[in-house]
């Protein structure tokens, strides 16, 4: 008997062992599935970190090339070398983000080597600043100094207008003061006996008496006088012959009568006769003085309607 059951447990302890064994395997197995599956997983989702990620930085790197293509269209210069330079750098930026575009998230040697190239484009950008700044302070500081210039300009051309003026008016008072003057002017109708008669019927002459002041700065020498009387209503011009002429204001003027004086500077008398040899008519007469081309001096004088009685 006891041999009978020794042979039975022998028989059976291999089965046994195998069987272990294999359990053994099939858990191991599954230990490997499960940690394989695992590192799958989490490989899947490191690697969908990373895309995320990239994808991110793809899209801000996009944003920040239009933002610099923004701020390149903010600079202004009339320097039409630097625009033609900023136009160039804007269409490379545009060029960038058409590549950018086409670009994968996951190639991440072309995202960094365009991140890369972002800065160079931000680095130039920040140099036309600088470069456009510095032209528009330049311009700035010229603008001013051309400001000045021409507020210096209107100061010297007004500066210089009232030297001019003063000038003429300086000349026209040494001219005004060289010429003579007539003062004390009487115009006095007289009969044939030298007495003074205001009725026309009884005038045959005119008598102008008049003194010429003193005056240094007056030419001396020898001069004509002139006188022009005018006749109411129309103020016509007596005179006795029509080749009484006379330069005045570059025109040739009639004279009733005139006479040379000697003028030495000094104060002179004098007196000139007009012979009316014709009908007078009765108003007031006006009387001009005329002597080196100017008129220096007036007076006036009138004549009645003759009277009924002769004296």
């Amino acid at each position: 008997m006891a041999d009978k059951y020794q042979s039975n447990d022998q028989g059976n302890k291999p089965k046994s062992k195998s069987r272990s064994g294999f359990i053994v395997i099939i858990i191991i197995l599954i230990g490997l599935i499960g940690f394989i599956t695992w590192l799958y997983i989490d490989q899947k989702k490191t690697t969908m970190q990373i895309t995320d990620q990239l994808s991110a930085e793809k899209d801000s790197l996009r944003s920040e090339f239009i933002e610099l293509k923004s701020e390149y269209d903010s600079l202004m210069t009339d320097n039409d070398s630097l625009n033609t330079e900023l136009d160039s750098e804007k269409d490379r930026i545009d060029n960038i983000l058409s590549e950018l575009k086409n670009v994968k998230a996951t190639n991440y040697s072309k995202i960094k080597k365009l991140k890369d190239e972002l800065n160079t484009v931000r680095k130039i950008a920040k140099s036309y600043v600088r470069k456009i700044d510095s032209l528009n302070t330049l311009n700035k500081q010229l603008v001013e100094e051309n400001k000045q210039v021409k507020e210096d300009l209107v100061k010297t051309k007004e500066t210089k207008e009232k030297l001019e003026k003063e000038k003429e008016d300086l000349s026209k008072q040494v001219t005004k003061a060289k010429v003579l003057r007539a003062e004390n002017i009487e115009s006095i109708p007289i009969n044939k006996r030298g007495k003074e008669k205001n009725k026309v019927d009884k005038v045959n002459k005119i008598k102008v008496n008049f003194t010429i002041d003193e005056n240094d700065l007056v030419e001396k020498g020898e001069r004509y006088v002139y006188i022009r009387i005018a006749s109411p209503p129309d103020d016509f011009i007596l005179t006795n012959s029509e080749d009484n002429l006379f330069e005045y204001k570059e025109k040739k003027i009639v004279y009733s009568a005139r006479r040379k004086i000697n003028y030495n500077g000094e104060e002179t008398r004098g007196t000139i006769y007009f012979d009316t040899q014709g009908e007078l008519k009765p108003g007031e007469y006006e009387v001009y003085i005329f002597a080196d081309g100017e008129e220096i001096g007036e007076s006036s004088f009138k004549l009645e309607e003759s009277g009924w009685l002769f004296f």
